[in-house]
């Protein structure tokens, strides 16, 4: 019985030994089964939280690019020397002694004629403080006739121009307008013929029976057998008003053929230097134009009464046909008007000044 239980407890001991050895091998073929593993596993998860954190600053760089708008002054900045600029571009226009400074946005209503346009947009250029290109923008011409119906119509506050045609001033006075008037340059009011005329002079009383049509040839004042051909301007131009203020009264005056008629002074001057059927042509107009704007090598200024017109014979008075260009205001104008300052600088060295510079001759000078 003792033997039995001996060789029992035996057998139980190697058993138990197998089952040891068993599942040693078993762990060692099969890494499933081993724990080791377990740490890396750990780390897996711990790799996630800690990818978190460096995500989180991350979003730091979006508020610290938000900080470009800081820049944004700075483009701010950039175009504020522009307006600085603006000021130096614009005209400073003239202070006058009243203490009243003419800009382009007071700047009166000017018109005028266009022998007189180079002059009056060279006294606004300089008042102005702009180029004479620049002055013109501002300053309209529609010549005699327009500008004494702008006057007369409140269109335009002053006009340089000659004196006014009694049809012009009539006119005003129908509407209950008296004009004004600021003498400013000495002309002279000449004729002129062809260059290959002999006729260098003419005396008055035979310029009034060649206006009054009773010498119609050249060769009764000296010249060739050829008929006079005298082109008059259009009613109520300063040259037309001119005739018949110096020559001879309108209704004296011989009546012209229609192709006779021209309506400018340009017109006159190229008519007269092209005329198709000889020398015989003549016409008439303001001293400054025909030698400065507008003259030609086809035609020639005639002498009246021996005394040719010249810068000279003008300014001394030894031409006998002398015009005095106006600036013509209304009477009502209001002693304050920037006008009248306007008016008190031209007449001064100022404008004698400018009336040189541009070819014209300045009348005496008011201090």
């Amino acid at each position: 019985m003792n033997a039995k239980r001996l060789l029992w407890g035996v057998l139980m001991v190697i058993v138990l030994l197998a089952a040891v050895a068993c599942g040693k091998n078993a762990t060692e073929n099969d890494p499933t089964l081993t724990q080791e593993p377990t740490p890396e596993v750990t780390v897996e998860p711990v790799a996630s939280p800690t990818s978190e954190p460096a995500e989180t600053p991350t979003p730091e760089p979006t508020p610290t690019e938000e900080a470009a708008p800081t820049a944004e002054p700075v483009a701010t900045e950039t175009p504020s020397p522009e307006p600085t600029a603006a000021p130096t571009e614009t005209p400073k226009g003239t202070v006058f002694p009243s203490g009243k400074t003419l800009t382009t946005e007071n700047l009166p209503v000017v018109d005028g004629a266009l022998a007189l346009e180079p002059f009056y947009d060279a006294v606004f250029a300089e008042l102005l403080g702009l180029s004479v290109e620049d002055a013109k923008l501002f300053l309209p011409c529609n010549n005699t006739p327009g500008a004494y119906k702008n006057l007369t119509e409140g269109k335009c506050d002053m006009i340089f121009c000659a004196l006014p045609s009694d049809e012009q001033v009539q006119t005003a006075k129908d509407a209950g307008v008296e004009f004004e008037y600021h003498t400013i340059l000495s002309g002279g009011f000449v004729f002129f013929v062809s260059c290959d005329n002999p006729v260098d002079s003419i005396t008055q009383e035979q310029l009034k029976g060649i206006v009054s049509g009773k010498i119609t040839n050249w060769k009764e004042v000296g010249g060739d057998d050829e008929p006079i051909v005298l082109f008059q301007r259009n009613e109520g131009s300063g040259s037309q008003t001119g005739l018949y203020r110096y020559v001879l009264p309108k209704d004296q005056v011989m009546e012209p053929l229609l192709e006779h008629r021209v309506d400018d002074m340009m017109g006159a001057i190229d008519k007269v230097a092209d005329y198709d059927n000889g020398k015989g042509a003549m016409s008439f107009s303001y001293y400054y134009y025909v030698a400065n704007m507008h003259g030609s090598e086809k035609i020639k200024l005639l002498g009246i009464d021996g005394v040719i017109p010249s810068d000279e014979t003008i300014s001394t008075g030894k031409y006998p046909f002398l015009n005095f260009s106006q600036i013509v205001t209304r009477k009502d104008l209001p002693e304050d008007s920037i006008v009248r300052d306007i008016i008190a600088w031209v007449q001064g060295e100022n404008g004698a000044r400018i009336a040189r510079e541009n070819g014209y001759v300045p009348y005496a000078v008011k201090d």
